[in-house]
């Protein structure tokens, strides 16, 4: 059976058992995964976008029955979504927009969906073809915008959703724009968490936009409406060269397919998958530019359009209230005898295929307390603290002294002189977290927000890569910034001596 017809086939069968109220969850999800392999695979193959597939997925992700729906989210976004973008490779940034340009037409359609409909029409989006179009335009070469004036009051950056890539490439671009426009306003519209890493720039705010990652697609696409208000309000009053619009793309706009600007003149849209750094530098091997880290490729995409030369870095901007906490918990460690802290974040962010194994974490663990006191974070759910629980028994077991502080506890516990243990937790904010890494002597951890953090906080930053799904996955997303990184590759390396 060719592709075609087994997607043809996969997608009848659904309809028929959904139409007699048989469907079974495990057996859609299964069905589902199919459904993305046979898309990637006719891709490969065939070049063009196997459209029964997607409306499969489609139907799946918006069926009544919520654990069918659940399922087939699961599949559309980590499976086959993430394995795109995570592929970094331009063909795939193509396929990309087709297949998310159907999702937006077949969302939109629904009867629940007509603020959603009603707004893309506002943009003159009546279908997946304008949508493709519009995208193809924004992604075509533009003239630079050289030296940009110092008539730009206002510069809007959009969140990329996850923290890690806000570091790693919205706060590049944030950099090198207040050098250039010392007299600007940066507003950056995403997650209210974003304050606890850039509050401590008063040229920052942070105009709140929630996006719910583990979502329904049309809570996700729904978002959008909001961005587009927001924008709307930033902007009024101001004149056509007195904002910047800028996209690092950001799922808020589905990587660039949803506008915000009817003209989109300020409107700048970095796409990070299929970049490939300046162009006539004389180097056409595309390992050079695989070798690149995604912070780098953001430096050199800026310097390309606002025509300047100087590398730029990560940064952060923490408040006052978590650089203190962190350097007084650091510091009473240090009266206690730590003549070394290292700050250890063994946080996956939900995908347990970053990890080793725990037996790895409790061995990297025991060796790193030989000649360091340690700051262990709990992480953000209840499966990671469960996780650290375990680390931290078997430190307990070994002789070594924990304490653990929390948002609870935090103000008894730095009252002390001084901390007497080999290892610290901590359970709670991630500002706070963020003031240890700042305060501490080195990082440690998996691919995750953390080693970013580290990294524009120049502090020494050793990251675990592990099971990367591409072998530009890696050299992307290691951390960047001007002080020591080490990576660490559980594919290639021995990381348990």
């Amino acid at each position: 059976m060719t592709r075609t017809l087994e997607a043809a086939s996969l997608l009848a069968d659904f309809r028929a058992r959904r139409n007699k109220g048989s469907l079974d969850a495990e057996q859609v999800e299964r069905e589902a995964l199919r459904a993305a392999d046979l898309i990637i695979n006719f891709h490969q193959e065939h070049g063009g976008c196997l459209r029964d597939a997607v409306t499969l997925l489609c139907e799946i992700t918006a069926d009544e029955n919520r654990e069918v729906a659940r399922a087939g989210v699961r599949i559309l976004f980590p499976a086959l979504i993430e394995r795109l973008n995570d592929s970094f490779d331009p063909a795939a940034c193509e396929l990309y927009d087709r297949i998310f340009a159907r999702v937006i037409d077949f969302y939109r359609r629904l009867p629940q969906a007509r603020d959603f409909d009603e707004a893309l029409r506002g943009f003159n989006l009546m279908d997946e073809s304008d949508l493709l179009a519009r995208k193809s335009a924004i992604r075509d070469p533009r003239v630079p915008i050289l030296y940009p004036g110092s008539s730009i009051l206002k510069v809007l950056l959009l969140s990329r959703v996850t923290i890690g890539a806000d570091v790693a490439v919205t706060s590049v671009i944030m950099a090198k724009l207040r050098a250039l426009l010392p007299g600007a306003e940066f507003v950056l519209l995403g997650s209210a968490k974003l304050r606890e890493l850039f509050g401590g720039d008063p040229r920052v705010r942070i105009r709140e936009i929630k996006y719910e990652r583990g979502g329904d697609v049309l809570s996700r696409l729904r978002s959008w409406v909001n961005v587009v208000e927001a924008v709307k309000e930033e902007i009024n009053g101001l004149s056509a060269d007195e904002f910047l619009l800028i996209d690092p793309d950001s799922r808020l706009t589905q990587l660039g397919l949803l506008p915000l600007l009817k003209d989109e003149r300020n409107y700048l849209f970095f796409e990070s998958r299929s970049y490939r750094g300046a162009k006539n530098t004389g180097d056409d091997n595309p390992q050079s530019h695989n070798r690149q880290s995604i912070g780098q490729l953001t430096s050199c995409w800026a310097n390309e359009v606002f025509g300047v030369t100087e590398e730029t870095f990560p940064y952060v901007a923490l408040p006052a209230e978590y650089r203190n906490f962190g350097r007084l918990v650091i510091e009473k460690l240090r009266l206690a005898g730590a003549t070394r802290v290292t700050v250890v974040s063994l946080g996956v962010g939900g995908n347990q295929n970053k990890r080793v194994s725990e037996e790895f974490e409790i061995e990297m663990v025991n060796h790193l307390v030989k000649d360091s006191a340690l700051v262990l974070d709990k992480g953000a759910t209840g499966e990671e603290r469960e996780q650290i629980d375990r680390v931290v028994a078997a430190l307990r077991a070994s002789g070594r002294a924990v304490v653990e502080i929390d948002e609870g506890n935090r103000d008894g516990e730095i009252s002390v002189a001084k901390i007497e243990a080999d290892a610290v937790t901590w359970d709670g904010s991630l500002g706070a977290f963020a003031g240890l890494i700042a305060a501490g002597d080195r990082y440690v951890g998996y691919d995750s927000a953390g080693q970013h953090i580290a990294a524009a906080l120049r502090i020494p930053t050793q990251t675990i890569f592990v099971n990367t799904v591409s072998p530009a996955f890696a050299e992307r997303w290691r951390p960047y910034g001007p002080g020591i990184i080490e990576i660490l590759n559980a594919e290639s390396e021995n990381i348990s001596q």
